[in-house]
């Protein structure tokens, strides 16, 4: 899991594709910001998902040109701010969700919540 997009790119390679080519392992790209994308825009998500009736619904990104970029994800029921998730490589995108949503206590992923806990804590104590 990476914190970062994977196909859901202005150049349709992310962070997590690098990755994930890099070193040959699956890898789910999971992005907090929307990148502009093929006719997609963060404010006609974030609608979108406000307008479903479940808390937790995902709703896929497709594209203008109708290819399937990805999803997005209201991760907790408080959240309103949706994730971003996306193929990075050797998984599908139902897989990727499925992940995803079990690892989600809190809008981020735990694995990259605590990532990013632990790195700051290190930052502040190596000051």
């Amino acid at each position: 899991m990476v914190d970062g997009n994977g196909l859901l790119h202005p150049r349709g390679f992310g962070l997590a594709c690098h990755i994930g080519v890099l070193a040959d392992l699956p890898t789910v790209g999971v992005g907090k910001n929307l990148h502009h994308v093929d006719g997609l825009t963060q404010s006609t998500v974030r609608e979108l998902l406000q307008a479903a009736d479940s808390p937790e619904h995902v709703l896929p990104l497709i594209g203008d040109s109708g290819c399937t970029w990805g999803a997005a994800m209201r991760s907790s029921e408080g959240s309103l701010k949706p994730i971003f998730i996306s193929v990075g490589h050797r998984i599908s995108l139902v897989t990727a969700i499925e992940i995803v949503r079990m690892t989600c206590r809190f809008r981020v992923p735990e694995p990259i919540r605590q990532a990013d806990i632990r790195s700051r804590e290190r930052l502040r104590n190596n000051q």
